[in-house]
């Protein structure tokens, strides 16, 4: 009520005063950052609200269009599309995956502003500003990846002349990664300040990604298959981190394990993680992830990853088996006893986003790029070991031996398939690796549109060409 009477005397104001004065009025329900930031305390709350955006994750554009998965029911909306290769500008996996990142970025770029005149002890200005420059170089790299050159707003918009931004070449967004991710590894402290919050170790792991990135496709950039493995090696053994002995015990977790380094956790009965609805299946519904038989096949003898992370002839609550099987490690399967379909459920299980795991991988694929398998075999295979149903069992995942440099790549590529699936880098590997025809010779003639040049990026939201009158990267046609 009160707001109501405030806007009748502010129009009345109008009316009897004049236009100009009207408009001289000073809004009095709006908070300045000069006011806001009176309260200390506010520059950290500030700096943790921009984890709201997370995590970046969206399954139909980092993981639907590769060889890993079978085609979801044509009642998923736009999900079959996407995985006969016919996404396109308008859809909303596309939108979200340009604007989740952008907002995280416009939250960091706004305290980034602030922070250099904050009131606060050079160590803690110098903390907070890694923690927003290390969210703002996560999100560039998960524009990049997907999109090629994108705009790059390092500062805050001061008026709509500052939304219009060209493009910037992607080997420029990298440089500006690399900083934000150098300066956050600088100077962010070894051991972060709450669960789910940036900290040295997690800045070190994402240089890691980002350097192996650049050193393969389109970039290829190999000299920096010695900055990758010097900085996973560094996790490895410099950091307080060691493997799960148990592959299953990385996942269904709402706390971080051992192997954790960074997360996307979720409040229990407050928050959901998705991918519980986008692998979960149930009697009448399909998830829009699911296993391809290809993928399935694939798996080495004994391998627990297989075992439990994918769920075949699962028992269905009325009786029989569940027509299709799912993946395993983000689905609470007592909700699939319990009859519970997905659009009902609430499923608190945390999302890893950097997990010790892929330091090995990282370490393995690089060591051998640059220097062949001899030393590369200790990485690969201590992930290999940990994946053994009985790890007393050699022939389960047996340590890998005799492979040239070219067998070994194939190797470790797989590798990222088995242990990494479903966590949001099969589709980025699929093109750091250059291998989207992987999906051609498994899907052939049953695509919309063969695979291509244009598979290399997906397209910009039309919103974006639209406002913003940048250049569309190549269609689908």
């Amino acid at each position: 009520m009160k707001k109501i009477h405030i806007i009748l005397i502010s129009l009345l104001a109008f009316l009897t005063q004049g236009c100009e004065k009207a408009l001289e009025e000073k809004p009095k329900t709006v908070l300045s950052p000069n006011q806001f930031f009176l309260n200390t305390g506010n520059y950290e709350a500030t700096v943790k609200g921009i984890y709201g955006g997370l995590p970046l994750y969206f399954g139909a554009s980092q993981e639907m269009i590769t060889d890993l998965y079978a085609a979801p029911s044509s009642q998923v909306e736009q999900a079959l599309q996407i995985y006969n290769n016919q996404p396109t500008e308008s859809y909303y996996s596309s939108r979200e995956a340009w604007n989740g990142p952008y907002a995280v970025i416009k939250n960091a770029n706004f305290i980034l502003k602030y922070l250099p005149e904050a009131p606060l002890g050079a160590s803690t200005v110098a903390n907070l500003t890694g923690e927003a420059r290390f969210l703002r170089g996560y999100a560039f790299f998960q524009l990049v990846q997907l999109f090629g050159d994108v705009p790059l707003p390092l500062k805050v918009a001061e008026d709509y002349g500052d939304l219009r931004l060209p493009r910037t070449p992607q080997a420029d967004v990298y440089k500006q990664i690399l900083e934000d991710l150098l300066f956050a590894e600088a100077n962010l402290p070894p051991t972060a300040a709450q669960p789910g919050r940036a900290y040295k170790w997690a800045a070190t792991a994402l240089l890691a990604r980002v350097y192996l990135t650049m050193a393969g496709n389109p970039l290829n950039q190999t000299q920096y298959y010695k900055d990758a493995l010097q900085k996973a090696t560094d996790v490895i053994t410099r950091g307080p981190f060691t493997l799960v002995n148990d592959y299953a015990d990385v996942f269904h977790k709402v706390a971080y394990t051992t192997e954790s380094i960074w997360e996307k956790q979720y409040t229990a009965d407050r928050g959901g993680n998705p991918l519980h609805g986008a692998s979960c299946t149930a009697e009448g519904y399909t998830p829009s992830l699911v296993p391809s038989a290809n993928f399935i096949a694939s798996f080495p003898n004994g391998d627990r990853r297989l075992q439990w992370g994918v769920m075949s002839n699962y028992p269905a609550p009325g009786g029989g088996t569940l027509a299709r099987p799912f993946f395993h490690k983000f689905v609470d399967e007592t909700l699939i006893d319990r009859g519970v379909l997905p659009s009902g459920a609430v499923v608190s299980y945390a999302i890893p986003i950097l997990r010790f795991a892929e330091m090995y991988l990282i370490a393995a694929e690089a060591e051998n790029a640059m220097n062949g398998p001899a030393q590369a075999y200790q990485y690969i295979n201590q992930i290999r070991k940990r994946a053994r149903i009985d790890k007393n069992n050699l022939t389960h995942v047996p340590d890998l031996a005799g492979l040239n440099q070219a067998q070994f790549q194939q190797a470790v590529w797989k590798e990222w398939d088995w242990e990494m699936h479903e966590e949001g880098l099969s589709w980025t590997t699929m093109k750091r690796t250059n291998t989207f025809n992987r999906i051609q010779v498994q899907r052939g003639a049953t695509l919309a549109v063969p695979v291509g040049p244009y598979n290399q990026t997906w397209p910009i939201p039309i919103q974006e060409i639209t406002n913003n009158n940048i250049p569309q990267n190549p269609a689908y046609r």
